[in-house]
C-alpha cells in the first residue's frame, strides 16, 4: 500500500523536511477478514516500527492514540517508493530460497525534495510456510540508469509490473518507454548463498535506496535565493526541482501560459489551489493542487517571480502588492 504524502508541506511546524522525505511507510499488508489497518486515521512509521496517529486527527509523529488497536503491516518500507506490483514466486528458475517469496516492483518516488529521490528497483521478501522469514532485500537495481536521482525524470526506467514466465523467469515492465526485462539465473543454484546475498545487501547503501542523511544529503544546504528556497520547499515535491513535473500526474512549469501568462490567474491558483482537468502543453492533467494561503504575500511574489524567470521562462516579476490585492478580494 502506498503511504500518504506531504507531512512537512501540510504540517511544517510538526514534521521536518527529512521526516517528510522518508515517512510514512509503504506498507506490506496481509489482508484478513475483519482487519482494521488504520486508514485514514493512522500511518506506519517504519523507523520506529509503530503505527501513529495522522496529523489530521491530532497526531504529531509520536502520539499513538486510537492506532494502538489497529493491525500492523507485516513489513514497512521507506516512504514514497511507490510499490506498484506484488508477485509471489512459485517457479524453479531461481535458487530455492526464492520459492514462495514475494517480489515487489518499486516505481520510485516523486516527492522527496530537498533530498534525492528513492526506489526504482525490485525488492524480494523471503517467506517460509506463508510467513515473512527475513528483512527485504534488493533483488534487481539499476533501472534508473544512475544512483543519484534528483528529479523523477532523471530516472531512465521505472519498474512498474511483474510477471512470472512459464520457465520461472521474472519479467519486469517499465512505465517510461514500455521496456520489459527478463531476469533468469545462470549460476549454480546449489552453491547460492551468503556471498551472493552480501552483494545484494550492499545495494542498500546506494543513493537511490539508502535513507538520506538529514544534513549532508539536503540538496538545499547553504544559501539559496528566497524565491528558490520557497519553491524547493513547497513546490518541488510535486513539480520537481527542474520544473518538469511528473508525466501524467504533475504538469511542467516551462513554456506554458499557465506560468508566463496572466499574473492574476497564477496568484489565484497559489492562494486558492486548483482542482479538475487542465491542459498544459498539449497534455491533460486531472489532479489537485492545495491552496497555499499560509504563505505570505512576499513569499508568493518571490516564488512566482522565480518560476516566471526560470525553467526556460522569461516573464515579468510578480510584486507582493499584486498578491495582497488578490488576497484581499478572496478574504472579502
Amino acid at each position: 500500500m502506498h503511504g500518504r504524502d506531504n507531512l512537512h508541506l501540510l504540517y511544517p511546524e510538526t514534521f521536518t523536511q527529512w521526516e517528510s522525505a522518508v515517512l510514512p511507510s509503504e506498507e506490506f499488508i496481509r489482508v484478513e477478514e475483519g482487519g482494521d489497518y488504520g486508514w485514514p486515521y493512522c500511518y506506519y512509521d517504519q523507523i520506529n516500527e509503530k503505527k501513529v496517529l495522522a496529523p489530521e486527527y491530532g497526531g504529531d509523529g509520536e502520539i499513538i492514540g486510537r492506532c494502538a488497536d489497529m493491525d500492523d503491516p507485516v513489513m514497512g518500507f521507506p516512504g514514497h517508493w511507490a510499490p506498484n506490483d506484488l508477485l509471489f514466486y512459485t517457479g524453479d528458475q531461481f535458487p530455492d530460497r526464492y520459492k514462495n517469496g514475494a517480489f515487489i516492483a518499486f516505481h520510485g518516488s516523486t516527492n522527496r525534495s530537498p533530498y534525492q529521490q528513492s526506489g526504482y528497483f525490485v525488492a524480494f521478501v523471503p517467506f517460509v510456510n506463508g510467513q515473512v522469514s527475513g528483512d527485504w532485500e534488493v533483488f534487481a537495481n539499476g533501472f534508473a540508469g544512475k544512483e543519484l536521482i534528483i528529479n523523477t525524470n532523471d530516472a531512465e526506467f521505472r519498474p512498474m509490473g511483474l510477471a512470472q514466465g512459464p520457465d520461472g523467469s521474472l519479467y519486469v515492465s517499465d512505465s517510461r518507454v514500455g521496456k520489459i526485462w527478463r531476469i533468469l539465473y545462470k549460476g549454480d543454484k546449489a552453491t547460492f548463498g551468503e556471498a551472493e546475498l552480501a552483494k545484494m545487501e550492499a545495494q542498500k547503501l546506494v543513493a537511490n535506496i539508502r535513507n538520506p542523511h538529514p544534513v549532508e544529503d539536503n540538496l538545499d544546504k547553504g544559501q539559496l535565493p528566497e524565491g528558490k528556497k520557497v519553491y524547493n520547499t513547497y513546490c518541488s515535491p510535486c513539480h520537481q526541482r527542474d520544473g518538469k513535473g511528473a508525466k501524467g500526474r504533475i504538469p511542467e512549469l516551462s513554456n506554458t501560459d499557465w506560468v508566463t501568462g496572466d499574473k492574476s490567474r497564477l496568484i489565484n491558483i497559489v492562494l486558492n489551489g486548483l482542482e479538475g482537468e487542465i491542459e498544459v502543453n498539449g497534455e491533460l492533467y486531472d489532479n489537485i493542487m492545495p491552496a497555499h494561503q499560509f504563505l505570505t504575500d512576499e513569499q508568493i511574489s518571490q516564488v512566482l517571480t522565480f518560476i516566471r524567470k526560470n525553467f526556460e521562462n522569461n516573464a515579468s516579476a510578480v510584486a507582493k502588492e499584486d498578491v495582497a490585492k488578490i488576497r484581499a478580494k478572496i478574504l472579502n
